[in-house]
């Protein structure tokens, strides 16, 4: 199964450093579970659900969804590989509410979810079932990239990453381009392979095989794929939580509890609770 998975779905998982990343932010999620009495969680666009794996170790219900029935494979296979029992649904925004059945005590949605929306309805919408699904003075966790500051600074890429991975040495690299109105965020997300072969010393530039062809020139292979982003600044989330039903809204620059920098940080952590 995991073989036949498209290669986005793979490539997630080596784009991020899950180790660190869960030493990074765990703390933070369970204190903010300690403090709310949080017990039930659904993780919502939980891709490869490696959040949601760590909360279920935590003792937690955790239900993770996500509309990729690829991206849900994986979350599968990284469940299985970890021993957990986590339950695991296909579902997109506006589907939470009938998915779980019942009120849950937490509801997060991180790694850039959110902003597939597309729009504000959709976003509305998104919210709306959010605040359905969650119990009165439950916690949401929202959690994407800043951004007002890519908007206003007109940023153009973010830091390229290296990964040494079985398939070979990859780049991934992001180029950002925008709407005319603003209202969007254009991702190109270009990854760049170099065949083990050419990393292990059987092939050198010379020798490597004609018939591969130009897209493999010297090893190395390019694939790309693009992606639109919903814009979405902190000002606008917090009018959109408040209208939704949420309130207690507090936005962090990271997962320390340090408050949003709107100039500096390269993404908000968000979190608010259900009226």
């Amino acid at each position: 199964m995991f073989d036949a998975m498209q290669n986005q779905e793979r490539e997630y998982d080596q784009l991020v450093d899950w180790e660190r990343r869960l030493e990074r932010e765990g703390p933070f999620f369970r204190r903010l579970f300690a403090d709310a009495g949080v017990c039930s969680i659904a993780d919502v666009g939980a891709g490869s659900a490696r959040h949601a794996i760590m909360f279920r170790s935590w003792g937690l219900e955790v239900t993770a969804i996500d509309p990729s029935e690829d991206m849900l494979a994986l979350a599968r296979e990284n469940a299985e590989r970890m021993g957990s029992d986590l339950r695991i649904v296909e579902g997109g925004f506006g589907e939470v509410m009938r998915i779980v059945g019942c009120h849950v005590d937490a509801i997060t949605c991180t790694g850039n979810a959110l902003p597939h929306v597309r729009s504000r309805a959709g976003l509305r919408a998104a919210l709306g079932d959010f605040a359905t699904a969650l119990r009165p003075g439950g916690v949401l966790v929202l959690h994407y990239l800043n951004h007002a500051r890519l908007i206003r600074q007109r940023v153009r890429t973010m830091s390229p990453v290296f990964r040494e991975t079985p398939d070979g040495d990859k780049f991934f690299l992001r180029l950002l381009d925008y709407t005319p109105e603003c209202d969007g965020i254009l991702f190109d997300f270009v990854t760049l392979v170099r065949d083990p072969a050419v990393r292990d010393g059987e092939h050198t530039i010379e020798s490597w095989p004609a018939t591969l062809g130009t897209d493999a020139l010297g090893g190395w292979s390019l694939k790309t794929r693009r992606s639109l982003h919903f814009a979405m600044p902190y000002d606008m989330i917090t009018t959109e939580l408040e209208h939704a039903g949420f309130n207690q809204i507090v936005i962090y620059g990271d997962h320390e509890n340090r408050l949003l920098d709107p100039d500096t940080d390269e993404s908000m952590v968000l979190v608010a609770r259900r009226v």
